[in-house]
């Protein structure tokens, strides 16, 4: 099952696991989805807008935090222009750093 965060990033189950994470499907979530270096597994919620992806972990007994900017080669591949993440983050430093950047609310996907 996948839930799109913003194209062409969804949270889909892992193969073969019930667990959780971030992938990138440039060509929707039945084609090619990759999830090189993405936050994962153990993704509870995740949110984007133009600007930032936003993901949400539970892994080790606590809660983790990420973002990153999106950069235009997201839908052809990253090339030389990954995306650079940020985190993990704790809440406290997440919270920050979401209103200094202005980053897209975390929808809770683990339901």
């Amino acid at each position: 099952m996948a839930r799109e965060v913003s194209g062409p990033f969804y949270v889909m189950y892992v193969a073969d696991s019930n667990e959780r994470a971030l992938f990138r499907c440039p060509d929707g979530p039945n084609e090619g989805c990759a999830i090189d270096g993405l936050p994962g597994p153990d993704v509870f919620a995740a949110g984007g807008n133009a600007t930032y992806i936003v993901v949400a972990r539970h892994r080790a007994g606590r809660d983790e935090y990420f973002y990153f900017r999106r950069v235009a080669e997201e839908r052809r591949g990253w090339g030389d222009n990954p995306e650079v993440i940020v985190g993990p983050l704790r809440k406290p430093e997440f919270d920050t750093a979401s209103k200094q950047l202005e980053l897209p609310a975390l929808i809770d996907f683990s339901r």
